[in-house]
């Protein structure tokens, strides 16, 4: 009787990502990444009622939405600041 070797699991990662898998990349919900399919924001294929994404799609998603954000506190948004100075500055004037 032959003996049965157990397959070992892939050194590399998978390139094709079931929905699940693809918000655990992306440490988000499986309903955000629904969502960004079903938007078109993100490339699926779809295999009877299952999707598969590809990796390579995940990273250009994020490349593109990638942008320099202030690390700005609640309520101190520049525009507020400035709001808050003119009308520091209207209160003196009419004291």
């Amino acid at each position: 009787m032959p003996s049965r070797q157990k397959s070992s699991p892939p050194t590399e990662p998978f390139r094709w990502l079931t929905v699940d898998e693809a918000a655990i990349y992306l440490r988000v919900s499986p309903g955000t990444i629904r969502g960004l399919i079903h938007r078109g924001e993100l490339r699926a294929a779809r295999i009877g009622t299952l999707f598969r994404l590809d990796r390579a799609d995940l990273d250009q998603l994020m490349l593109r939405r990638k942008r320099s954000v202030a690390p700005y506190r609640r309520g101190t948004h520049p525009w507020v600041a400035k709001r808050w100075a003119l009308q520091r500055e209207q209160r003196a004037v009419e004291k």
